[in-house]
């Protein structure tokens, strides 16, 4: 069987942040690396690094040292400019919360995000795609928490982004509603062929993943193999 393409290589990544005299070091040497179309969790509690990890993975953040390559290229060494093209070609954000504009419609929305991107998808397909087809004309303060949860999810697959990137994206959600967003991005990442990143706290749902990184004060504690990932719906919490 030929080996999978690995689209992104983490290697002794370090973040440290300095606070007066004092060095707060949120990654310490990480390694890990994630293959073309897999859907990887990366599990920690609060404070593990987790989102400092994945700031850094989608060009919001810079590492202190170490190196993230991203098909081939190593974004570390990367400009501001070259970040911000990156952020907005090559990376979909899915966050806990949804950070829609509130005064512009579901459809709008999603318009607004793939302007400057090249070879976006087409909004309305994509709102259509994520079961919101009645609904892209409504403002987000007419939409339920889940459906404004499927507006962000659809802003970032529009841009036909290689990784999306989501961060607790069901912390905001009751349970019912958050399998479903789970069980949403699942679909993604296998008929959109993306690479889907999200990180939890929540281990229950590990199960779904193709990978899981255990991330704990900083470091990865382990990564594991999930040869049968489970669908979500069979996954209780």
């Amino acid at each position: 069987m030929a080996s999978k393409r690995k689209v992104i290589i983490v290697e002794n990544l370090s973040r440290v942040f300095k606070v007066g005299d004092s060095e707060i070091h949120a990654l310490n040497n990480l390694s890990f690396d994630v293959d073309e179309g897999e859907l990887v969790i990366i599990l920690g509690q609060s404070g593990a690094g987790k989102t400092t990890l994945l700031n850094i993975i989608g060009g919001m953040d810079q590492a202190t040292s170490g190196k993230l390559i991203v098909d081939d290229i190593d974004i570390t060494k990367y400009s501001k400019k070259q970040l911000t093209d990156y952020r907005r070609n090559y990376v979909g954000f899915v966050f806990q919360f949804y950070n829609l504009m509130s005064n512009l419609t579901a459809l709008e929305n999603v318009e607004l995000s793939v302007e400057m991107c090249k070879d976006a998808y087409s909004p309305k397909d994509i709102l259509e795609k994520v079961g919101l087809k009645e609904r892209m004309n409504n403002f987000p303060g007419q939409l339920s928490g889940g459906e404004q949860q499927r507006v962000s999810i659809a802003r970032a697959v529009a841009k036909n982004p290689r990784i999306l990137l989501c961060d607790e994206p069901t912390g905001a959600l009751d349970y019912n509603t958050g399998k479903q967003i789970l069980s949403l991005l699942s679909n993604m990442c296998k008929e959109e062929h993306k690479t889907v990143i999200i990180v939890t706290h929540n281990s229950a749902i590990k199960d779904m993943a193709d990978k899981v990184v255990y991330i704990r004060n900083g470091s990865v504690e382990k990564v594991q193999i999930n040869e049968n990932p489970k669908k979500i719906e069979e996954i209780e919490w």
